[in-house]
């Protein structure tokens, strides 16, 4: 399998061609990239990748909507799209030790101390009330200052000046438990963001397990090769060969500044907050890359972090409740597992490993299985049905959660909750439902009444 985004855009191309369009006419980077894809999404009811040729401002075109389906993730992956936890889970379970190499194209183009101008970059501002451009697409690759333990993970940067950022780094992650090594020392934390690259590439990124489990692992699994990486140039860190864009850059001990408002995955567009800064050593990137975005908080973005977070959290209740038969996660924050329950209790292990199994879960709903979590009418039905909220609703105080929930009071310090929506041994009369006769269902032959 190749691992360059541009071979599997020529592979959409091929096997789906009505799943890529390419804009010609000039875009304006503030707020009209995110209204077209958008719009096309609402109005034509179409999710495709789009390539806006010509962004005014930047000599560089740029690529979005890249993850908004699930049949172009199942390629990516190269499993139908039925298969997907259980290639993702493969992955996570089997991964392979990344290759290096002595040069790749990422290198191509290199730009170093006075060259650097994140101004050059397409200016992309998303949504109204954004404080200003951001790099959403960027993936870090880190290395904790203390070991050999390597960390990828998404994080937003948003551009302060010629060769600088703020980044968010998620609080009690691990990327911001690397920076507070570091800077406990007094000392940067090196880091580099690739930008474009193979969709394997990006839903290997989220891969969520110990801060010992190496995500570059799991992208080269999903690959289906080794993942290959060049060596950067201003630092010792190891970045995909063959990604569009590479910013080599540190973040600073000791320096905070303004960041935000941002327009986030939750809906909603937090306020100002004091973040770490990045410094930019060098920009290396293809010749003629093309620019990646994310628009975050549509399906481009949804489609993308769901896939990862449902494997990991199917490995986590699998751990504790062998007999899990599906997990979902339908909106932020929230999480809904189907079980068959062998022995009483099991639905709370299942709602506890879930809600330990994703610093961002905040709310688990367990059913039996014979609910379909993928139908949010049935899951309401069995909460309705299969639950009282006096015995079987239980609240977790005082927990840590996302930083980037709107609810809190104080920036990821939250109440998590789950609900047992299991039909329970003592109250026999949850437990039948009722059905057509298995002969009736059979034979009816709707042709024979609808024509």
């Amino acid at each position: 399998m190749t691992q360059d985004l541009r071979s599997y855009l020529e592979l959409v191309k091929s096997k789906m061609a009505e799943e890529f369009v390419a804009i010609s006419k000039e875009v304006d980077p503030a707020y009209e990239i995110t209204a077209i894809a958008a719009k096309v999404e609402r109005e034509v009811k179409r999710r495709p990748i789009l390539l806006f040729k010509k962004v005014k401002g930047s000599r560089f075109p740029v690529l979005t909507n890249l993850h908004a389906g699930r049949s172009r993730l199942a390629l990516a992956m190269n499993v139908a799209p039925e298969a997907m936890q259980a290639g993702y889970l493969k992955a996570m379970e089997k991964p392979l030790k990344p290759k290096i190499v002595a040069k790749g194209p990422v290198q191509e183009v290199v730009f170093k101390e006075s060259r650097i101008n994140l101004y050059d970059l397409p200016q992309i501002i998303h949504h109204e009330g954004d404080a200003g451009p951001y790099l959403t697409a960027a993936i870090s690759f880190a290395r904790s200052p203390d070991g050999d333990i390597w960390n990828c993970a998404y994080n937003r940067l948003m551009i302060q000046g010629r060769d600088r950022t703020s980044i968010h780094l998620t609080l009690a992650k691990h990327l911001w438990e690397f920076y507070c090594a570091a800077e406990a020392k007094k000392e940067p934390l090196p880091v580099a963001f690739a930008i474009g690259v193979h969709p394997a590439i990006a839903l290997g990124a989220l891969a969520i397990g110990s801060i010992d489990e190496d995500e570059r692992g799991v992208m080269g699994a999903l690959l289906g090769e080794p993942l290959e990486l060049v060596r950067c140039e201003t630092s010792d860190l190891l970045v995909p060969a063959h990604a569009e864009m590479v910013i080599e850059a540190e973040i600073l001990p000791d320096e905070r500044t303004a960041e935000g408002p941002f327009g986030e995955f939750t809906g909603y567009s937090l306020g100002e907050r004091q973040r770490e800064v990045v410094k930019v050593r060098a920009i290396t990137h293809r010749k003629e890359p093309l620019f990646q975005d994310i628009n975050v908080g549509h399906l481009d973005h949804m489609l993308l972090s769901t896939v990862p977070i449902e494997a990991n959290l199917y490995r986590a209740v699998r751990a504790m409740v062998p007999s899990v038969k599906a997990v979902r996660v339908p909106a932020p924050f929230t999480c809904y597992i189907a079980i068959e329950q062998r022995i009483t209790g099991q639905a709370k292990n299942a709602m506890l490993a879930a809600l330990g199994g994703d610093l961002y879960m905040k709310r688990v709903v367990v059913v039996d299985h014979d609910v379909d979590i993928f139908n949010d009418r049935a899951v309401n039905w069995a909460m309705a049905t299969r639950c009282q909220p006096d015995r079987d609703i239980a609240i977790i105080t005082n927990a840590r959660g996302s930083d980037l929930d709107p609810s809190t009071q104080e920036d990821g310090y939250t109440a998590k909750w789950g609900v047992d929506a299991t039909a329970k041994p003592s109250l026999a009369a949850y437990v039948p439902r009722h059905r057509v006769p298995a002969a009736v269902w059979k034979r009816i032959d709707l042709k024979n009444f609808l024509s």
